[in-house]
């Protein structure tokens, strides 16, 4: 897979998660988990653009505390053995110019060798509301998938904190899913 197709892809996929999210939003039991638990990375023409659109004092924390990522052209926020440092009281200091990661958070578009990205979905607690739906798209599909899909929300419904869960979210599966929702 060429470059442009790896971007066009991304993309796509950016797409369809925000589909997706625009019928949830983080439950009161959320305690901002994400920016606790998880580490971000953000690619650096993201980042230049959000230091030219955040006040002084969120440049300066940003700055001291982004690392090059792993991720080839990527930085991360890093601090995340406590949480983001753009954190305050549970609120995302710089929220309307936050990295599209955390736009698109709890789903994680990661490199893929193979196929260019893969999508997977981490467990909090708007997760946990994707999984009982995707268990309920599921039904009509594949009566193993649901069944599957609807132990791993009864085992995670009362999540309390447990990071190590995920589900790869197939892509092949997205436009039907939105669709359900659209009609739910």
């Amino acid at each position: 897979m060429d470059r442009r197709q790896r971007f066009k892809k991304y993309d796509w996929l950016i797409s369809k998660t925000q589909s997706i999210l625009k019928h949830y939003s983080c439950p009161e039991s959320c305690n901002a988990s994400c920016c606790k638990n998880h580490i971000i990375d953000f690619h650096r023409k993201e980042y230049e653009k959000i230091l030219k659109n955040v006040d002084k004092e969120s440049v300066n924390i940003l700055k001291s505390n982004a690392i090059k990522s792993e991720l080839k052209g990527c930085y991360k926020a890093i601090n995340a053995v406590e949480q983001c440092p753009l954190l305050i009281n549970s609120k995302c200091r710089i929220y309307d110019n936050r990295p599209e990661a955390c736009r698109s958070f709890p789903f994680v578009i990661f490199p893929d060798t193979e196929i260019g990205f893969g999508l997977t979905l981490l467990l909090c607690p708007m997760s946990v509301n994707i999984v009982q739906d995707y268990a309920q798209w599921y039904k009509a599909v594949n009566s193993i998938m649901y069944s599957q899909l609807t132990d791993l929300y009864e085992q995670y419904k009362n999540i309390d904190k447990n990071n190590d869960f995920c589900i790869e979210m197939k892509e092949h599966n997205l436009d039907s899913f939105i669709e359900f929702l659209e009609k739910k």
